[in-house]
């Protein structure tokens, strides 16, 4: 009688184990967080251009990340630093060079530096947008009227646009502007440093989630910000083979990559 019912015991751990297992791996292949092509497949293609972007799309990124600044003469365009340098064959501030300079430039493969309205025009609502808008050189906010313009002149539908900003002004801006807006709040490593309760719920009054560099993210500031309802979208520096092993551990709801084709990869041998 006892080793029928010590049989018996081990029967019921056996299958409580199975059961956890196959609980943990539902749970993991339920997992599926956005993939969010950094400046386009910029690993692959020249950062800003289409040629990126049209990598991205191909890619099946779900998102292509645009950086706005805007020219002396009031355009928006694609650029991610404050100058030209970096990306072009040319030199100077974006903010003080007229449109029509900065599209004389090379910024890659004979490409030139597109325009917001020139990314609208191309892709339309065939895809979906994650746009970084900034303050000008002075702290002034610029450009967020004129991108709400524009996605609204070329009927961007609002559930395929995420805006994101280190500028808590810029995103109250956009908020106040269109309170329907999907809005992401980027945070610095000092902001992260001190997140509470309060300043979680301020985040969450009007965005879905928040920006980190994933080299500064734990397990443990994730599961604060989950536990706040809102998401946590993590990007790189130049770092990802780095740190997306760990991202995905995490369970983070949105990683930037440089490369979409490499995380998709990688998620595809973690199913």
């Amino acid at each position: 009688m006892r080793q029928s019912i010590t049989f018996l015991l081990v029967c019921v751990l056996l299958l409580a184990g199975c059961s956890s297992i196959h609980t943990e791996a539902a749970h993991y292949s339920d997992y599926s967080p956005l993939i969010i092509a950094h400046r386009g497949a910029s690993a692959v293609e020249p950062e800003h251009t289409f040629l990126s972007y049209d990598q991205a799309v191909e890619d099946e990124a779900d998102y292509i990340e645009i950086d706005l600044r805007r020219t002396v003469d009031g355009e928006l365009v694609a650029m991610h630093d404050d100058t030209v340098d970096r990306t072009t064959d040319g030199t100077g501030l974006v903010e003080e060079l007229t449109l029509k300079k900065v599209k004389a430039l090379d910024a890659g493969e004979g490409q030139t530096v597109p325009t917001m309205e020139e990314i609208l025009e191309r892709y339309g609502s065939e895809v979906h947008y994650y746009i970084e808008t900034r303050e000008d050189d002075e702290g002034e906010l610029v450009m967020e009227e004129q991108l709400l313009q524009l996605l609204e002149q070329y009927a961007i539908p609002k559930e395929q646009v995420i805006l994101q900003s280190f500028s808590k002004d810029s995103i109250h801006a956009l908020h106040e502007l269109n309170p329907e807006l999907t809005l992401v709040q980027l945070l610095k490593k000092k902001d992260v440093e001190q997140l509470d309760r309060e300043d979680l719920q301020a985040i969450n009054d009007i965005t879905i989630g928040v920006g980190i560099y994933a080299g500064i993210l734990e397990e443990s500031v994730v599961d604060l910000i989950h536990n706040h309802e809102l998401e946590v979208h993590a990007y790189y520096r130049g770092d990802e083979r780095e740190w997306t092993e760990e991202m995905l551990q995490f369970e983070v709801d949105g990683i930037f990559s440089d490369d979409p084709a490499f995380l998709v990869n990688k998620m595809e041998k973690k199913e």
